[in-house]
C-alpha cells in the first residue's frame, strides 16, 4: 500500500522541473523498496504455497516444486534448512525413507552448526528483517528432527546403531535446548526486569509447569522418548530403557495438556517391555503441523514517522481425527483370527510446537519492534533534515514524498519471519503388537469424533520371525 501511494504521489504531484535530482532519488528509494519487497513476498507467497499444499497431502505436487531450481535459489543458504526439513517430510510421507533419512540428516548437521545466528548477520537482521539471516530452528523443530530420524531407522529395519544413535542423541539435544532457553530467559529477565516476568504470566495457565522436569519451560518430545525406550528394548539396554520410560512418565504428567490428552497409563509398559513382546511397531501421524503468520501494525504515516511492525503468530490447526485404531490379520486366515487395538496418543506436536514458540515470543517481539523504531526514527530524522534545510520553498512536498518514501521502505524491509516446517504432522497415535510369528496384513484406521472412519491406510504385509531384535514399524499418514 505504502508503495503503491508513492507511484501515485510521483504521478500527480507537481514537482518543479529543478527538482529534477530530487525526483531522481526517491525514484531511487521506490525501486529499492520494490526490489526488497518483490523479493521478499515472492519467498513468503511461496511458503503460503507449501502450507496448502501440506493442508491438502499434496506431497508429489509439494516435491516438484521443492526440487524446481528456480525454487531452490528462493531458499539460498540462509533458508536451506526449511527446505530439507519439508523435502524430508515430503519424501517419508511418499516412501522414500533413504531420501528422507538425507534430508533430515543434512537438517540436523545445519542446526548442531547454528544455534545461534552466524556473526556478521546480526546488522542485516536489524537492517532489515530476521528472514534475512541464517534460520535457526525453533527448539521443537530441533528435537523432532531426531525422532523422524529415529522413526525413519526404524522402518529401514535398522535398529542397533541407526535409532540407537538417534535415541542418545534425542536426550543429549533436550538438554542443549533447555540450557539455551534458560540462557536466553536469565538474559532477557536481566535487560527487561518486571516487564520481561509480566510477559511470561500472561501465558496460558497450562503453559506453566514444574521446572523440575522440564528445567525451565522446555516441552519435551514425548514421542522421541517414546520411540527412544522402545528402541533400547529392542537392543537389550535395560538400564537406558529404565531411564527413557521413567522420563516419559514423568513428562507426560509434568507437561499434561500442552502435549495433547496424553495418558500415562498408556505407556507404563515402557520401562519393562521386553524385546520379544513388541513384534511391530505402529505410528499413525494426522494432521498438520502450525505455520507462522504475520501479524502487521501498519503501514500508518504518523506526520514525518512511518509506522510498520511485522511480528509472526503460529497458526495452529485442529485434526479431524480423534483415535485410530491398528487391525491385523493373519495372511490366509481368517479374518476372526484378527485382532484390533486402539492406538493411543503420544503426542499433540502442534501444540508442542505453539508452547515452544511461545516461550520465544518475548525476544521475537521485543526485536520486532525495537527494529521497526530504528528504521522509523533515522527516516523521520532525514526528512525533517531535508525539509529544515530545504530553501526552495518546497519542504513540505518534499517531506510528504520522503515520508511516504519512508514508508515504503519501511514496509517493504520490515518482515516478519514465517519459516517454519510446513509438512510437520500435528498429532501421532503409536502402538506395539505382540503378534505370533508368521505373516500379518496390518492397516491403520482413522476414526471422527462420532467413530466413523474417516481414512484408513492401505494394508501392509509384514514378516514376524523368532528374532527379537527384528521390529518391522508400519507408518500412516493422513493430513486432514
Amino acid at each position: 500500500m505504502a508503495l503503491s501511494n508513492l507511484c501515485i504521489f510521483l504521478r500527480t504531484k507537481r514537482v518543479p522541473r529543478a527538482s529534477a535530482v530530487r525526483r531522481q532519488r526517491w525514484a531511487i528509494v521506490t525501486f529499492a523498496g520494490a526490489v526488497a519487497m518483490l523479493s521478499g513476498c515472492a519467498f513468503q507467497n511461496h511458503r503460503l504455497e507449501m502450507a496448502n499444499l501440506a493442508a491438502g497431502g499434496q506431497y508429489a505436487q509439494a516435491a516438484a516444486v521443492l526440487d524446481n531450481p528456480g525454487t531452490q535459489d528462493l531458499y539460498g543458504d540462509n533458508s536451506k534448512l526449511i527446505w530439507l526439513l519439508d523435502r524430508g517430510s515430503i519424501a517419508f510421507a511418499t516412501g522414500d525413507d533413504q531420501r528422507a533419512f538425507a534430508c533430515w540428516e543434512e537438517a540436523d548437521k545445519i542446526m548442531d552448526l547454528w544455534r545461534e545466528q552466524p556473526p556478521g548477520q546480526t546488522v542485516a537482521s536489524w537492517l532489515f528483517n530476521d528472514e534475512v539471516t541464517t534460520y535457526i530452528a525453533s527448539p521443537y523443530e530441533d528435537i523432532y528432527v531426531n525422532a523422524m530420524k529415529l522413526l525413519v531407522n526404524l522402518r529401514l529395519g535398522r535398529v542397533q546403531g541407526g535409532a540407537t544413535v538417534e535415541a542418545r542423541r534425542a536426550a543429549s539435544k533436550a538438554n542443549v535446548l533447555r540450557d539455551r532457553y534458560l540462557k536466553y530467559d536469565s538474559a532477557i529477565a536481566a535487560k527487561e526486569g518486571q516487564r520481561y516476568q509480566q510477559a511470561k504470566a500472561s501465558l496460558p495457565r497450562d503453559a506453566m509447569f514444574a521446572d523440575a522436569t522440564s528445567g525451565g519451560q522446555f516441552v519435551e518430545s514425548t514421542l522421541a522418548t517414546y520411540l527412544s525406550a522402545l528402541t533400547f528394548a529392542k537392543v537389550g539396554d535395560s538400564s537406558s530403557q529404565a531411564v527413557a520410560g521413567r522420563r516419559l512418565e514423568e513428562i507426560i504428567s509434568a507437561q499434561g495438556s500442552l502435549i495433547g490428552q496424553v495418558s500415562a497409563s498408556d505407556f507404563s509398559a515402557m520401562q519393562t517391555i521386553t524385546a520379544d513382546q513388541a513384534s511391530v511397531l505402529l505410528v499413525a501421524f494426522s494432521g498438520r503441523g502450525p505455520i507462522k503468520v504475520p501479524i502487521r501494525i501498519g503501514p500508518i504515516p504518523i506526520y514525518t514517522y512511518p509506522l510498520y511492525v511485522e511480528l509472526p503468530r503460529l497458526q495452529t490447526f485442529n485434526s479431524e481425527v480423534r483415535s485410530v485404531r491398528a487391525v491385523a490379520e493373519p495372511v490366509g486366515g481368517s479374518a476372526a483370527d484378527g485382532i484390533s487395538v486402539s492406538m493411543p496418543l503420544i503426542e499433540d506436536m502442534g501444540r508442542v510446537a505453539a508452547v515452544n514458540f511461545q516461550r520465544e515470543l518475548p525476544q521475537i517481539y521485543a526485536r520486532s519492534i525495537i527494529r521497526a523504531s530504528i528504521k522509523s526514527a533515522a527516516s523521520t530524522v532525514l526528512t525533517e533534515s531535508v525539509r529544515r534545510n530545504n530553501r526552495r520553498g518546497d519542504g513540505d512536498l518534499v517531506a510528504i514524498g520522503l515520508t511516504l518514501a519512508g514508508l515504503a521502505f519501511v514496509a517493504a524491509t520490515e518482515r516478519a519471519d514465517l519459516r517454519c516446517w510446513a509438512f510437520l504432522p500435528g498429532q501421532a497415535h503409536v502402538q506395539v503388537l505382540n503378534l505370533p510369528q508368521g505373516e500379518w496384513t496390518v492397516r491403520m484406521d482413522y476414526l471422527s469424533g462420532g467413530g466413523g472412519v474417516v481414512y484408513s491406510t492401505r494394508p501392509e504385509q509384514v514378516t514376524v520371525t523368532g528374532d527379537s531384535s527384528a521390529l518391522p514399524t508400519i507408518v500412516g499418514v493422513f493430513w486432514r
